[in-house]
């Protein structure tokens, strides 16, 4: 299986690059797959054996960096739940515009909560899955950044760095969370399918994330996993496992 370099060109003239994964015969559905915060498309090289196994399925696969992070144009400290959804939506228009197919989204962390937004009010979008998702935003990210927390709120842009490097994050990010109602958003996602995969023992999601995702969707499945962290550390296989045994019944039986 070969991978194909994308770039998404936005209205105002910003990149999104992306991956894409085409099967060898039909294509049945369309996954796109959103990194979490700080990630990046190939989720450290483990994209493309979960993309060849989507494709024996007949899954399309795309995945793409956000602006601000990977290979997409933009800074991270502008990054914004509002941001992502409008990406995610522009990613959205142009694999449906190639194959005319419905869509099924996955997303890691924050980009699961960006699946959650940007597929509230989006016909196209049949199923979601999510892995390790916050859906109280500002009491995960209050965990996150900790006493960083109240200093974005009263406007400072802050320098943190981790195995990635130095960034910024703006004030915006934390702002941008009143904007949304994601109980809301949840609820509008009717009788779509949808999977919470959450880790026990996740300490940047609290698994209780994952319970309130289930508790206001009409048709999720909630796994809990015991032991597993935020990263699913030595146990991605097993959230792959998990992921591709609700897609064959849900999409692909």
């Amino acid at each position: 299986m070969e991978s194909k370099s994308l770039q998404i060109i936005k209205p105002d003239h910003q990149r999104i690059a992306a991956l894409e994964f085409l099967p060898a015969g039909i294509c049945r559905y369309i996954v796109v797959i959103c990194h979490g915060f700080r990630g990046s498309k190939e989720n450290g090289g483990k994209i493309f054996d979960f993309a060849e196994r989507l494709n024996r399925m007949g899954l399309a696969v795309y995945a793409f960096d956000f602006l601000g992070s990977g290979e997409s144009d933009g800074e991270f400290c502008e990054v914004t739940l509002s941001g992502q959804a409008d990406d995610l939506a522009r990613v959205i228009d142009h694999v449906c515009a190639i194959h005319q197919l419905p869509v099924i989204l996955l997303g890691r962390s924050f980009g699961g909560s960006t699946v959650i937004k940007a597929s509230s009010n989006d016909a196209r979008v049949e199923g979601c899955i999510l892995w390790s998702t916050p859906a109280q935003l500002q009491s995960s990210f209050a965990t996150i950044l900790g006493d960083a927390y109240s200093e974005l709120e009263e406007g400072q842009e802050l320098c943190f760095s981790d195995e990635g490097g130095i960034f910024w994050i703006g004030p915006a990010l934390i702002k941008d969370f009143a904007c949304h109602d994601m109980a809301a958003y949840i609820r509008s996602m009717g009788e779509r399918p949808v999977l919470i995969i959450q880790g026990m023992a996740d300490e940047t999601v609290e698994p209780a994330n994952g319970e309130f995702i289930c508790s206001h969707c009409k048709n999720a499945e909630l796994v809990l996993i015991e032991g597993a962290d935020h990263r699913f550390s030595n146990r991605t296989r097993e959230r792959e496992e998990i992921t591709i045994a609700w897609l064959e019944k849900n999409f692909t039986s």
